[in-house]
């Protein structure tokens, strides 16, 4: 998106102005229409309520009949295209209420997960406003701000199965690789936003179009929460060529996998002899057998079965916590275009460059920081933002317009960074556990071997201790996230004119 011509986005631009919608607050003040002229016997001529739209301050204008002909033209000359001076004047304000649906899906490129909010509904109090200046060539200073709450829940998927699992551990006979989905329920949620902006006022105008193109800042965060988790977790063996079973087999296209299933051996003194990863044979062409290993080594007098990460779940209170927020500079144009005296249509086209920042918050994962478990961050060009809404107006008193429209927001991060806390208390916890059993076990005469097992746990543990320590407990991955967020509203609004 970068790379994106600008050409070809000034030709998108024009194309769309019937149909898109006017970002930037502009106000419509009836000057860019000419209706016909009416004869009134007390004026003893003809009445001219050109530019006399309802209320926006224009007086009506009389003149004889000998002079329309003078008028008439002068009125076509200022619909004619080109740069036009603007009639607004002052300070301008807009109050609107939205109802906004909305998608939010984020995935990891590399570590095989991705999170799903889909059928978002939100309920969207704004403001906006603009103060336009008099002056040679208008400008004007625009603004907004809004705030909105959930309306109802939706469901949240957090799936670590279709886009290829997460986390390998390779054994002797093969590699496991763990897959796991969740399902959740979304509510509570909030969001916020706000926006200000220097445009120059009908700087342009098309027949009885008028376009204001304008610069400016937008920030925008919702807040999105699960609770009442539920999910299933499972990790697959898939075995070498030294390994003398199968564990996968396709039926019909279909491929299915057994669990990863691991067998550790001790004799009387719970010493290990050894260890099997079980499997299948397969019999015939997509059948397979009871799932076996390798035989129990001589002296064995207790079996220890590790099942991975193979288990249900459930996640009662909060499980997931998302703030994101999307930030940065825009470009605009907004078009106004007059239907009559009392009602107009306005369009507009936004385009932005945010920045992204996503925290994330997982009370359940004990081995994560807390509050903030997972971050991610994309810069100035990492991320891009299109707008577009329309509205129709219509006065109802000499300042005041009532209007009805819709929006359409699309936000994208494409690359950005992902950061990952750990939990440093958690770790050094493990350490400081191991160093008490060890110390327990030599004070009440336990075998020599069964310490030497402990002493090796404790030596992997603070090693993982160090590790986490030089990476300043947390691991850095570039280019990993891709975010979208987009949302459809349909808004209602008053705008006066003060």
């Amino acid at each position: 998106m970068k790379k994106l011509s600008w050409s070809v986005l000034g030709v998108s631009i024009f194309a769309m102005m019937p149909v898109i919608a006017g970002a930037a607050g502009t106000y419509y003040d009836g000057s860019s229409y000419r209706s016909s002229q009416a004869y009134s016997n007390n004026r003893g001529g003809y009445y001219s309520t050109y530019g006399a739209g309802r209320g926006y301050g224009q007086s009506q204008t009389t003149v004889s009949r000998n002079t329309t002909t003078r008028v008439t033209k002068k009125a076509s000359a200022t619909q004619k295209s080109g740069q036009v001076k603007s009639a607004k004047k002052g300070f301008h304000l807009g109050a609107t209420l939205s109802h906004e649906f909305a998608d939010w899906d984020f995935e990891m490129k590399n570590a095989g997960s991705k999170l799903s909010y889909d059928g978002l509904s939100w309920n969207v109090l704004g403001l906006d406003g603009a103060y336009y200046f008099d002056t040679s060539t208008p400008v004007q200073i625009n603004f907004g701000a809004k705030y909105g709450t959930q309306f109802g829940d939706t469901s949240m998927i957090d799936d670590d199965i279709s886009t290829g699992g997460y986390g390998q551990q390779e054994y002797t006979e093969g590699v496991v690789t763990g897959y796991a989905m969740s399902v959740g329920t979304a509510k509570d949620g909030n969001q916020m936003g706000f926006n200000a902006g220097f445009g120059l006022t009908d700087f342009f105008a098309v027949g009885r179009m008028k376009i204001t193109p304008s610069v400016g800042y937008r920030y925008f965060r919702h807040k999105l929460v699960t609770k009442d988790n539920s999910g299933l977790t499972t990790d697959v063996f898939v075995g070498n060529s030294s390994h003398p079973y199968v564990n996968c087999i396709s039926v019909g296209g279909e491929v299915q996998c057994d669990p990863f299933v691991l067998f550790e051996f001790f004799d009387a003194s719970g010493v290990s002899k050894g260890t099997a990863v079980a499997g299948r044979t397969e019999d015939v062409v997509g059948s397979l057998s009871d799932i076996s290993f390798a035989g129990v080594p001589d002296g064995t007098t207790t079996v220890a079965v590790n099942l991975g990460d193979s288990y249900y779940y459930r996640q009662r209170g909060t499980s997931h916590e998302y703030e994101t927020s999307w930030y940065g500079p825009y470009l605009a144009l907004d078009m106004e275009y007059a239907i009559n005296a009392n009602n107009n249509f306005t369009a507009g086209i936004e385009f932005g460059l945010p920045m992204y920042d996503s925290k994330g918050n997982q009370p359940y994962r004990v081995d994560w920081a807390h509050p903030t478990s997972v971050e991610d961050k994309g810069g100035f060009g990492d991320a891009y933002h299109l707008g577009l809404n329309a509205a129709w107006s219509t006065a109802i008193t000499n300042n005041v317009m009532f209007s009805l429209g819709l929006t359409y927001d699309y936000y994208n991060a494409s690359k950005a960074d992902a950061t990952t806390y750990i939990s440093q208390s958690y770790y050094n916890k493990i350490v400081t556990d191991l160093e008490d059993a060890i110390a327990y076990l030599t004070n009440t005469g336990a075998s020599a071997a069964t310490i030497a097992a402990y002493q090796e746990s404790l030596a992997n543990a603070q090693d993982l201790v160090n590790f986490y320590n030089g990476q300043g407990w947390k691991i850095e991955s570039q280019n990993e996230i891709k975010s979208i967020y987009s949302s459809m509203g349909i808004r209602l609004g008053l705008n006066i004119k003060f």
